[in-house]
């Protein structure tokens, strides 16, 4: 509460976990009790949990979240230019809030790594109190690297630093650091840090955040500034705007809140109650608790959470078991339960000893154990001795989950989970703790409820936003509870087991078998299909147990802790030579490189990144001929990794943001230039595209890195030629002698220097085929061979393999990479006739080799936010059809515990499938082709056409396609249920498109019995949007929907190879004039059939003399996203009375065929200006189009992927007219972040929409920030 001359008199703060009407209802009372004249006070509202107020009070106004903390801010700390806000569950970044205008902010959207959450949960699982972090910060001497992605898995970095030996409170300032980087890189980005900075919010009570905000944005002790009050600022700017609007006066609010039934007014979504089976009684194994005189065997599974021991007699039966906790310290667990067996049944013989889990490799060196087995061999192991039979074990641990597939009793395929850890036990027990429930009454208190709630596919902290939603609502508890259960049954199936196959007998493992409510969600999905086995809560450290009875030949190797455990065995020289072989590879790169410079000479840094990794004996032998010095940065270390968090500006894929790490690095070392060019296509030999392009980072990050670094200010000049290889060497000769022209240095003197950089790349490229060969002709034709297949800066970077490489030659097997074999050679035209990535047919070139040849395994390699990637995925697992391989994400997560347990499986799994000699007269190129059922037009005889639904333009569309091709159509829906059927099938960030068209096509199936067509339109790259077609058609094969045909024309060639494009055409602008009409007079407006010229031009007229709001909301981005999955966004601004002005699909198709060089639509231009001339104010057509490809020449020229030239220039032409510009794409588009870090709209008043049909309160509370200073 503040006075009329803003001193507060007032404050309080209560959690209301999820009861707001009631904390609210309780904070008021004691208000007016406090001060009985403060009942005719204004009050204002804002916060993203207060919907339930508004509704009980409707005369309540409401204040965003950005407009409060900012109007806050300048009352509590008027000096300051910037505001870090860190709460519970948001994190917002403003800046520029001295200079009278709205502010420029950034928050939170989907990744809880930047809030106070995270903080609350790492304390509670180390068992401290959140009131103590400051003081224990204090004692620390080191800062460790964590991750500070995922609340979970920061929870997994803390165990294993604390299995080092780190003290607790270095782990709890690496924690603060970790956090903080992570708010620096996923939300300040590329916004200015105007100092003073202000931190508000309960962040600013932790003494360990203060020193790192500190330190990561190096801010002095008089720069950073924490107000007084700074807990209370958003309330403070919420009762500074409530003295000047309209609002409810305190009094009225609470007499609204105590006549309200605080369960009324349900608008929640419900699912069907879970049914618990008394077939499925979950307990704890029955023990014997009776030695045998043989003895018995003993197996441990030391986890992150929990360590495990089993007492097993020869024949399987239970003896004895124990469930401790791990603590950190994995030997003192198992210390103590080796004690306990002691005591309770004296010194037993022990036939054989098996230890499991992420401390095995450790504890089984310490005690002698007999065999040391990864986690999915062990519960593979325990799920078969329960049910011979078993195809399928769902494992979910507290920290991981697991996905086996099984075959004969053997390992044939599994999965564990990636960077989210919504599908493992730690979600529950996240959720179980907020909501004060214990854990042990969870399940069966959601067992309870009718009505369970819908929360979605959430990440474990923000569901607790939906949690709150629900609570709010009237949810009880128990639905809730059920709701939860229900959610991390769908994130484990959606997430960890996606496409995998699911057999019959499906055995559910793990600790969260003991929730009944979990069970009966997994028994809703699978019913029959699915048993608990009997030993779900020690399955690790029993099928450890039987894997060591079976594996050990005489008296066991166990001694205990009673002696100095065994020397680590010394790798065998052969393995030694393996390894040095491989590490020649690398060596061979850089021959010829001296870092030592020359006294007098300017010195060119070039980043070891992305192509540096091919091109860099050119670049060296170009720059030193040229008489610079070079300095070449070091393989990724900890420094780069720790530059590239305090550098990197968006949420790019590993390898891009390093290169902001090792330009730092350079930039550091005062170099007077950095080379790194930017690839824009590169040709291989047998493609057949029309562009080869490198992805849209590969086109841009140089110059985008560059510019977040501001190496212009420093001094550093940027050498980026663009290769453009589709034209071969001479256009790479062409750009670098472009650089000597930039370099001042004349041609005749870079011709000799542009001739010792290609001798310096042939000899490079002669020197690896000699190793290729002289490996591959040392190779036996029965050896088993790993095939290391990704793109080469993922094979050479040392962070970006993970080490792998050396995991896998340092257990003994051969290696080799896809250099090594025939890749180019292979012609993928047939099968992939539109792969325009060139490492694309380079990996899937290799994924063919690998299924073809009888000994060759795959171990595949993808980065964790790569749009290519996530088709390449899809499309690989179909090249290797039944056959076996390894897929690792590569991610910033730091534990490499996770990459051994999935190396370790899957080589264990190959031990079933011995080496086969070479068929007769066998050719490693003869590969097999697996054609797609993918064509370019539609056909009558292949049943009808399903058109994904874009409406308006749907019905046009229709018309056209039953026009000129005489088929018939149907319109696919993209809502909910299409996309719920398209991500049950899907496992990676897949941009949202394409689970909601593989929904589509899935759901058009259950429909349709005989054939059917679907449209999914592809284009010529660079994003992932042109390869939906092949990756969608991928799923279906996989389902056995051979009667579907995908009809994929090619965007970019429409008016080219489409029967009557000027009808198509006019098709897209029906829709286009359509959207420009107010909603409510759509309808009505609505032409039958598609208009001629005439036609268009008389409905624009007639739209155009409606009344226009002034200064209208315009909107750009990528069209499906838009049009069919806005999640009713733009329909609900338009019901608040909104204009907006769309970009048009028909200009964005224009802009797309003009870029392409397609001369039939020159005279489309000029209909569309006359369009828009007389829509007049609801034009959102551009008055002379062409300006708009002038203007992506100077933004981004040459750029591929997803119009995002169009899209980039018509956001900055609307701009100048409109309020201000929402941008739409999918959540994870590599194309929306490339346009966020050109800048190009700064100054613009812009807002970003990454959707992905997850929009709730809190989006809106980030919009509606936003669009209060657009008032």
């Amino acid at each position: 509460m503040l006075s009329q001359k803003g001193e507060l008199l007032w404050f309080k703060s209560s959690a209301h976990h999820g009861a707001a009407v009631q904390t609210v209802r309780l904070l008021l009372g004691e208000l007016l009790q406090a001060d009985r004249n403060a009942c005719g006070y204004p009050v204002m509202l804002t916060g993203s949990a207060g919907d339930r107020l508004s509704d009980a009070c409707p005369g309540l106004s409401t204040l965003g979240d950005i407009p409060a903390i900012h109007r806050g801010i300048r009352l509590l700390a008027p000096e300051v230019k910037s505001a870090i806000e860190i709460g519970s569950q948001s994190a917002r970044f403003l800046t520029e809030l001295d200079r009278g205008t709205p502010p420029r902010f950034a928050v939170n959207e989907h990744c809880a790594g930047g809030t106070g959450s995270f903080f609350e949960d790492q304390m509670s699982r180390l068992g401290l109190r959140i009131e103590d972090y400051s003081e224990l910060v204090a004692k620390a001497h080191s800062i460790p690297r964590l991750s500070g992605r995922c609340a979970v898995f920061a929870k997994t970095d803390i165990i294993h630093r604390q299995q080092e030996g780190v003290p607790t409170p270095d782990i709890l300032l690496g924690l603060c650091y970790a956090m903080v980087r992570n708010y620096k890189a996923v939300i300040v980005r590329g916004l200015p840090v105007e100092k003073p900075v202000a931190l508000c919010g309960g962040a600013g009570c932790n003494a360990g955040v203060l020193r790192a905000i500190r330190d990561v944005f190096a801010l002095t002790e008089e720069e950073l500034i924490l107000p007084k009050n700074f807990l209370y600022v958003g309330a403070t700017g919420a009762a500074l705007a409530a003295q000047e609007a309209g609002t409810c006066s305190m009094g009225e609010l609470l007499a609204s809140l105590c006549g309200q039934d605080p369960n009324m007014g349900d608008r929640l979504h419900r699912r069907q109650s879970l049914d618990p089976d008394p077939k499925v009684f979950v307990s704890d194994p029955p023990v014997s608790g009776h030695i045998p005189p043989q003895g018995c065997a003993l197996g441990i599974d030391v986890g992150s959470t929990s360590t495990d021991l089993v007492l097993m007699d020869p024949f399987g039966e239970l003896m004895d078991f124990q469930y401790l906790r791990t603590a950190g310290d994995p030997e003192a667990a198992v210390r103590k339960g080796l004690e306990n067996i002691r005591s309770r049944f004296g010194q037993i013989p022990l036939l054989a000893v098996g230890v499991t889990g992420s401390g095995r490799e450790r504890i089984g060196r310490l005690i002698g154990a007999d065999a040391v087995r990864d986690e999915i061999t062990a519960q593979a192991r325990a799920a078969i001795q329960c049910m011979p039979k078993a195809d399928t074990v769902f494992e979910i641990g507290g920290q991981d989950s697991k996905y086996i597939s099984l075959q004969n009793g053997q390992v044939a395929d599994f999965q564990m989970n990636k960077i989210c850890a919504a599908g493992t036990g730690s979600f529950v027990e996240e959720q179980a703790a907020r909501m004060n429930i214990p854990l042990k009454d969870f399940g069966r208190l959601a067992l309870t409820a009718k009505a369970p709630v819908e929360l979605g596919e959430r990440c474990t902290v923000f569901i607790e936003t939906a949690i709150q939603s629900a609570q709010a609502q009237g949810a009880t508890q128990a639905e809730v509870a059920a709701g939860l259960c229900q959610s991390i049954v769908r994130n484990y199936l959606h997430k960890v087991v996606g496409s995998k196959p699911v057999g019959h007998l499906i055995v559910l493992q793990g600790g969260v078998a003991y929730n009944p409510g979990i069970v009966a969600a997994f028994r809703q999905e699978f019913g029959d299909r699915l048993t608990v086995s009997p030993y779900f809560s020690i399955s690790g450290a029993y099928g450890a147990a039987l894997l060591a009875l079976e594996s050990t030949k005489g008296p066991s190797r166990f001694h205990g802790f009673d002696r100095q455990p065994e020397e680590e065995v010394a790798l065998s020289a052969e393995i030694q030579r393996n390894i040095a072989f491989y590490q020649r590879g690398p060596q061979l790169l850089l021959e010829g490189y001296d870092p030592t410079p020359v006294s007098g000479r300017k010195t060119v840094g070039v980043p070891f990144a992305l192509m540096i990794h091919k091109f860099f004996p050119m670049a060296n032998a170009f720059f030193r001929q040229l008489g610079y010095n070079v300095l070449l940065s070091p393989p990724t270390n900890e420094e780069i990794i720790h530059l590239s968090q305090q550098t990197a500006q968006a949420e790019t894929c590993y390898p891009v943001k390093l290169i902001h790490g090792h330009m730092a690095w350079l930039a550091q070392r005062k170099v007077d230039y950095i080379f790194l060019p930017s690839v824009h296509t590169m040709k291989h030999e047998t493609s057949h595209v029309e562009h080869n392009y490198g992805c849209v980072y590969m086109q841009t990050a140089p110059r985008l890195a560059a510019r977040a670094l501001r190496l212009d200010e420093q001094g550093i000049e940027l050498l980026n030629p663009v290769f453009d290889l589709d034209f071969g060497q001479e256009a790479m000769a062409s750009a670098m002698l472009g650089l000597g022209k930039q370099l001042g240095i004349p041609k005749v003197r870079c011709l000799p220097a542009l001739m010792a950089g290609a001798q310096a790349v042939r000899r490079h490229t002669a020197a690896v085929e000699r190793q290729g060969q002289a490996l591959l002709a040392s190779l036996k034709p029965e050896d088993r061979v790993l095939v290391l297949i990704t793109r080469n800066y993922g094979l050479s970077d040392p962070v970006l393999n993970m080490g792998i490489p050396r995991l896998l030659l340092e257990r003994g097997h051969k290696v080799i990479t896809l250099s090594h074999l025939p890749a180019h050679d292979l012609d993928l035209s047939a099968d992939h006739p539109n792969l325009y990535w060139p490492f694309g047919q380079h990996i899937l070139s290799g994924a063919k080799l690998a299924a073809h040849h009888p000994n060759l395994y795959a171990v595949y390699l993808t980065n964790h936010g790569c749009g290519p990637d996530t088709m390449l995925a899809n499309l690989f697992r179909k090249e290797m059809g039944e056959k076996p391989y390894l897929h690792i994400e590569v991610d910033e997560h730091f534990s490499p515990v996770g990459v051994i347990t999935r190396i370790e499986a899957f080589l264990q799994s190959l031990e079933s499938r011995p080496p086969q000699p070479l068929p007769e007269g066998f050719r490693l190129t003869n590969v097999e082709h697996r054609s797609a059922k993918v064509v370019s037009a539609p056909d009558p005889g292949r049943g009808p056409l399903y058109l994904p639904d874009l409406p308006p333009f749907t019905p046009y569309l229709r018309n056209y396609v039953e026009q000129v091709w005489n088929t018939e159509t149907r319109p696919m829906p993209l809502g909910e249920p299409s996309l719920m059927l398209g991500r049950a099938e899907t496992s990676a960030k897949e941009y949202l498109p394409f689970p909601a068209l593989l929904g589509g096509c899935l759901d058009a199936a259950k429909q349709e019995l005989g054939p059917f067509q679907v449209l999914i339109p592809t284009t010529q790259g660079a994003e992932a949007d042109g390869q939906y077609p092949w990756a969608v058609e991928a799923v279906l094969a996989r389902r056995g929907l051979g009667r579907v045909t995908l009809v994929s024309p090619e965007l970019e060639t429409l008016p080219e190879h489409c029967p009557n494009p000027e009808l198509l055409f006019r098709a897209a602008l029906t829709g286009d004039l359509l959207l420009c009409a107010p909603p409510e007079r759509r309808e009505a407006l609505a032409p039958a059939e598609i208009p001629n010229w005439e036609g268009l031009a008389a409905l624009a007229a007639q739209i155009g003399s409606m009344p226009a709001a002034d200064r209208p909301l315009a909107v750009v981005g990528e069209p499906m996203t838009m049009f069919a999955l806005d999640d009713g966004v733009l329909e609900a601004l338009e019901q608040q009375g909104r204009l907006l002005l769309r970009m048009p699909l028909s200009e964005y198709l224009w802009f797309l065929w003009r870029d392409a060089g397609n001369i039939n639509v020159a005279s489309w231009p000029a209909r569309m200006r006359e369009l828009g001339r007389l829509l007049g104010a609801r034009s959102g057509f551009s008055p002379e189009p062409e300006d708009l490809r002038i203007a992506a020449d100077r933004l981004l020229p040459g750029f591929a992927g997803a119009n995002g030239r169009y899209r980039l220039a018509k956001a900055l032409e609307l701009g100048r007219s409109a309020a201000g510009v929402l941008t739409m794409a999918p959540r994870y588009e590599n194309t929306a972040t490339v346009l966020d870090m050109t800048g190009a709209l700064e100054g613009v008043p812009h807002f970003h929409l990454a959707m992905d049909c997850d929009w709730d309160e809190s989006a809106w509370s980030r919009l509606n920030s936003f669009l209060y200073y657009l008032k």
